[in-house]
């Protein structure tokens, strides 16, 4: 076996890992907006889910040299716990498919960062790559609006979200941990932490994202859908932002963009025009170029 065989068989099992959750991210907006639907704000999903990954990782952390790095490891959290956060409400606060494909930018923000920063290769396949993924951001945003602005605040958080989740990847990936107990931990609490600053500013403004709702009676679905949707990826794509570098695995995560907007589809009742149609296929393609790249 040669030296290639043997690295694309150790990152089979990070790929692989990667792809599955994207898959269920992919429908990851459908229980979130049943709940928001009974009255709980999105912000307070977040923080529940965040802190159900805070408590998930704790007891493989209770020996002393498993909080080795933590203070690196913290920013790589507060990054990519931010950026979820911000996803999260996002898929609230504007259009599921909108939300999807402005997150998932990410390959484009990962790769230029990764050319700008740390001199990596730019061949063909990336540039076409980065070219058909802002062309789909212009599709999605542009078509009518001349520019490809955000059209709403939902829209505008769902892009800065996929901004923070691209540099956070790049971050783990180039100062990594030897255990995942310690990332999950500081991812959840990086998103406890924005959870908590986006609950503040909603209730400030009393935007809905803060609503309380029939909490008591919510709660018990909110963990469990934490449990499913949120805990056990959550570990998965850690794991594997480690392992594979940060481009990849926004690539590979474009599963979730194809399960969304699919799904989102047939079952959101929100409009699926030809722009976004178009805006969808430019940015899938974008990823698929890159797979088919490598």
């Amino acid at each position: 076996m040669t030296v290639s065989q043997i690295q694309a068989n150790r990152q089979f099992l990070p790929a692989a890992a990667v792809a599955l959750c994207g898959a269920m991210w992919g429908i990851f907006w459908l229980p979130l907006r049943t709940i928001e639907a009974e009255g709980v704000g999105g912000g307070w999903i977040s923080l529940i889910f965040n802190a159900l990954g805070l408590l998930s990782a704790l007891p493989w952390l209770m020996r002393r040299n498993a909080w080795a790095g933590f203070s690196d490891q913290m920013i790589n959290g507060l990054l990519l716990g931010t950026a979820f956060s911000l996803y999260t409400v996002s898929l609230v606060m504007t259009d599921v498919i909108h939300a999807i494909l402005l997150f998932y930018m990410t390959p484009v923000w990962s790769t230029l960062a990764g050319w700008l920063l740390f001199r990596e290769r730019l061949d063909l396949g990336r540039v076409l790559a980065i070219v058909m993924g802002l062309g789909g951001l212009w599709a999605v945003l542009g078509v009518s609006g001349g520019l490809p602005l955000p059209r709403n605040p939902g829209d505008g958080v769902a892009l800065v979200s996929g901004m923070f989740w691209a540099a956070g990847t790049i971050r783990s990936f180039r100062r990594p941990s030897d255990r995942i107990a310690l990332p999950v931990f500081t991812f959840s609490l990086g998103g406890v932490i924005s959870s908590a600053i986006i609950l503040a500013v909603a209730a400030a403004i009393g935007a809905h994202l803060a609503q309380v709702g029939d909490m008591l009676a919510m709660l018990p679905w909110i963990v469990l859908f934490g449990l499913v949707f949120f805990v056990p990826p959550n570990f998965l794509v850690l794991w594997a932002a480690q392992r594979i570098d940060p481009a990849r695995v926004g690539i590979l995560l474009m599963t979730e963009a194809l399960f969304g907007t699919l799904s989102a589809a047939l079952l959101s009742g929100e409009p699926f025009g030809l722009s976004t149609a178009i805006g969808t296929a430019l940015i899938v393609s974008a990823g698929l170029i890159e797979v088919f790249r490598r």
